[in-house]
C-alpha cells in the first residue's frame, strides 16, 4: 500500500517528466504547493510566438488522502497512464476532468 509520501513522490516525478518537454515557442512551468499537495504545469508562449500570446494549464493534480486526483490533463499521453506505469493502481487515481 502506497503512503501519501509515496504518492507525492511518484506524482511529482511523473509531472516533472511532462514539464521538461518543450514545444515550439512555448515554455512549461512546473508549479507545486507541497503544503496542499497540489501540482500543476502551465504553458506560456514566448513573446515572439507568431500567432498569439497565451498561457494555458497543461496538467493539474492533487493528493486527497490515499488518492491522486487529476484535475486537468491536456496532453496526448494521459497522466494516469504514466502513474499506472509507475506502480499506482488505477483505483487510486481519480479523473476529475
Amino acid at each position: 500500500m502506497e503512503t501519501q509520501f509515496d504518492l507525492k513522490q511518484i506524482l511529482k516525478h511523473e509531472m516533472l517528466w511532462y514539464a521538461q518537454i518543450q514545444g515550439y515557442k512555448v515554455r512549461n512551468h512546473f508549479l507545486l504547493n507541497e503544503d496542499l499537495s497540489e501540482y500543476s504545469i502551465v504553458v506560456v508562449s514566448d513573446a515572439d510566438y507568431p500567432l498569439e500570446r497565451f498561457t494555458r494549464v497543461m496538467m493539474m493534480a492533487h493528493i486527497d488522502g490515499e488518492y491522486i486526483v487529476v484535475d486537468a490533463d491536456n496532453t496526448d499521453k494521459p497522466l494516469y497512464e504514466g502513474l499506472m506505469h509507475a506502480g499506482i493502481p488505477r483505483e487510486k487515481i481519480i479523473l476529475a476532468y
